[in-house]
């Protein structure tokens, strides 16, 4: 009789650990299946990336704070100009001239190797030690410009975000504080080591669709200006009562040329004022120096949930991962008393 129960324990154990190992693929499959489609391709050099070795250990990780999300300034009538994917050397340039020539700070989200190469090319290293020279901010988009779903999936989100960060203060002297994940995609995992690393996450709360648009430059500027109304004409929207933060891309010579000058000339008609990000936020661009572990959070009054976000997928497995290991655990005593029934 014993070993008829010790059989079925067996039975049972091998049914909730498949079910479990099911749960747990399922899982992983709905957050890729959740990202939505790539605000902006990177067509730029690409190399293939290291496997990842986190940072934290685990009871770190458990123990930080999620990377709050921000998406508005803190002041009605701001506006904020970001650009991502750079640099680029043959546009950037000219996107740093128009916003000195018009005294505006802009933020830069910038990778590692992208439409520029941080280890081949001086020039893309000196694109961003000039952009901070001239009072811009630098922000993090990741080293290689990969979709964090995906990179999690290769093994590889670490490297992405800790390399670039790395990058980032041996080119400027400071670890930024900002960062804006590819494709604007994101889930709890990805948060909590952005928070652990002291990062903020950046959306926007307009967007141009430049990289979209600039296929048919006769009407891009009206595309443009349409994508822009749907925040900025929206009912109820104005200086007193919004305020905005906007995304573009340096890397492509329709946004440089053409929709960049004209943007900034709709915002301020709209009666905006241009700020720099810190400003918007009221918290800085760059993490305090001499940190070890756990880095600081910087944490501001108008973080907002990841849910309220647009174009954000955050996916919530906490539920789903309880339950995995539930189904572990049961799985393991029935294995274990299943060898003791055996034997009497």
């Amino acid at each position: 009789m014993f070993k008829r129960i010790a059989i079925s324990l067996l039975a049972a154990s091998a049914t909730a650990y498949g079910k479990s190992v099911g749960t747990e693929q399922a899982v992983s499959t709905s957050a890729a299946a959740a990202a939505p489609a790539p605000a902006a391709p990177a067509t730029g050099t690409t190399s293939a990336p290291i496997s990842s070795v986190s940072r934290f250990t685990d009871a770190e990780l458990a123990a930080a704070p999620a990377a709050p999300i921000y998406q508005f300034c803190q002041k009605p009538g701001q506006f904020v100009l970001t650009f991502d994917d750079g640099p680029n050397p043959l546009t950037t340039p000219r996107a740093l001239q128009f916003l000195k020539q018009n005294n505006i700070k802009a933020t830069f989200f910038v990778n590692g190797i992208n439409y520029g190469n941080v280890e081949t090319s001086q020039e893309t290293i000196d694109l961003i030690r000039q952009e901070a020279n001239e009072g811009h901010e630098i922000g993090s988009h990741t080293y290689y410009h990969k979709d964090l779903f995906e990179a999690i999936k290769e093994g590889t989100m670490e490297t992405n975000i800790d390399k670039m960060t790395d990058t980032i203060q041996n080119i400027i002297g400071v670890k930024p504080a900002f960062f804006r994940p590819p494709c604007g995609t994101y889930n709890e995992r990805v948060q909590k080591y952005l928070g652990a690393s002291g990062y903020n996450i950046i959306m926007w709360g307009t967007d141009t669709r430049d990289w979209e648009f600039r296929s048919n430059p006769e009407t891009l500027l009206d595309n443009v200006k349409a994508e822009l109304n749907k925040q900025l004409t929206a009912p109820g929207v104005s200086p007193q009562t919004h305020s905005f933060i906007s995304l573009m891309h340096d890397v492509h010579a329709t946004t440089v040329d053409t929709v960049l000058p004209a943007v900034v000339e709709y915002v301020k008609s709209l009666g905006y004022e241009f700020v720099s990000l810190s400003e918007c936020l009221g918290t800085s661009a760059y993490q305090a120096t001499g940190n070890e572990g756990i880095a600081n959070n910087l944490n501001g009054n108008n973080a907002v949930d990841a849910t309220n976000v647009g174009q954000t997928m955050e996916i919530n497995d906490s539920s789903s991962a309880s339950s995995i290991e539930a189904k572990m655990i049961f799985s393991t005593f029935a294995v274990i008393l299943s060898l003791f029934l055996l034997r009497h």
